[in-house]
């Protein structure tokens, strides 16, 4: 499946087997881009790690 980054707009090939919270990686400006929705199918900015801090 074909879909667009939401960062930079570059074209991303999906594969139909992907799943949600699957998080995949944008070959033009290399933002992470997390599976938000499988049908239709719709991609977010992945949340960045929050740092644990030791606990």
């Amino acid at each position: 499946m074909d879909t667009q980054c939401v960062s930079c707009s570059d074209t991303l090939q999906i594969a139909k087997d992907t799943y949600e919270g699957e998080i995949v990686d944008c070959p033009g400006c290399a933002t992470e881009l997390e599976i938000y929705s499988t049908n239709p199918l719709k991609l977010v900015i992945a949340p960045e790690p929050e740092e644990d801090w030791g606990e």
